[in-house]
């Protein structure tokens, strides 16, 4: 399964241009309901043929953009992977596809840019995180989101204890070897020797870790057993470090697991950040740094002024262009009900100034 972020959707809207082809399918877990995914996209891309050849395209040109589509429907490996939806962008000379968790329902857009408002409640609110997976076998940094976890390379992260310790003279490593032994399901840690391995493979950890951290403000949760968990905490100096984690050992999790658990830590905090901005949008009603009125916020965001945006669901589609820039000016978009949209309308924003 793939992540969609803000780099992405960066991506997506800098490439985008003429003959601008955007297609949107539910997809499925489990078989034969994959088998007719990969026709029902063969189906999109025969709808977006036929609108690019009335908007002015040669049959031979449009087959081309889409070919991409095409090879990916009869790609048994592509399939493997499977989320619950499916986004493809194709252009002439370029493509891109994401395999996501979010049910869509099916979409065929042809235009000079490329309908991105389906993915919009992927980015909402301020969802980005990482995950440090920490095991005496194996550490490994993700990035994350709403939408799942991307592994970052992080150089000269160790991988494992004997990895972080393989430098050491022969006799100590000698030494430390007999007096090892395995951890058993994940309960504790043993022995003064071994302690004191994991704390210098934790250190070696945290010093390859930190400079991918440095300046981030993104909460960093942990996954381990509660004792490798405890350790890092000790020395870690990452101010955003949550207290929570996901307990248990991760070797051989897979990663969409990973994810569901860090999502169970990580999702209510967003969750109290929309509200804090819900609160903060009527606080300052009524000062000229607040509006419900449409095209003041549409204008507002196109100059960059809007920090926070409130967005309604079921209108995303006619709000796109405002909630596309407030996020690619830094500032935060929050998809929520209708009914849970401040003010009286179906958009609302706080401005910066």
């Amino acid at each position: 399964m793939d992540t969609f972020t803000r780099q992405d959707l960066d991506t997506l809207i800098e490439r985008a241009g003429a003959w601008s082809v955007s297609l949107y399918l539910p997809t499925h877990r489990t078989d034969p309901e994959t088998r007719q995914d990969a026709v029902t996209l063969v189906n999109l891309a025969r709808r977006a043929e036929t609108e690019l050849i009335a908007g002015g395209l040669r049959r031979p040109e449009a087959q081309d953009i889409l070919a991409s589509a095409r090879a990916l429907a009869g790609d048994p490996d592509f399939w493997r992977e499977r989320g619950e939806g499916l986004a493809v962008f194709l252009r002439p000379g370029w493509w891109r596809a994401f395999r996501l968790p979010v049910r869509f329902g099916e979409l065929v857009a042809v235009s000079d840019g490329f309908r991105v408002y389906p993915l919009l409640p992927l980015l909402t609110g301020d969802e980005m995180f990482f995950l440090l997976a920490l095991s005496e076998n194996e550490a490994k940094l993700y990035r994350g989101n709403r939408s799942g976890l991307q592994a970052i390379g992080v150089p000269d992260l160790p991988h494992g204890v004997k990895d972080a310790l393989r430098y050491d003279e022969p006799e100590k490593q000698r030494g430390h070897h007999l007096a090892v032994r395995t951890v058993t399901h994940g309960q504790g840690i043993g022995g003064e020797v071994q302690k004191e391995r994991l704390g210098r493979y934790l250190h070696a950890v945290r010093h390859a870790v930190d400079p991918v951290l440095a300046g981030r403000r993104l909460p960093l949760v942990l996954a381990g057993v509660d004792a490798i968990r405890g350790a890092y905490h000790e020395i870690s100096g990452y101010p955003h470090l949550l207290a929570s984690g996901v307990s248990g050992s991760p070797d051989r999790v897979p990663v969409a697991e990973l994810h569901r658990a860090a999502w169970e830590v990580v999702g209510p905090l967003a969750t109290r950040e929309r509200d804090d901005a819900a609160a903060r949008y009527e606080k300052a009603a009524g000062t000229g740094l607040t509006s419900d009125d449409a095209e003041e916020v549409a204008a507002a965001a196109e100059s960059g002024r809007v920090e926070t945006l409130f967005a309604a669901a079921g209108d995303l589609a006619a709000l796109e262009p405002a909630a596309v820039r407030t996020i690619r000016t830094g500032g935060t978009v929050y998809v929520v009900p209708g009914a849970a949209v401040p003010g009286r309308g179906t958009i609302a924003a706080v401005f910066r100034y």
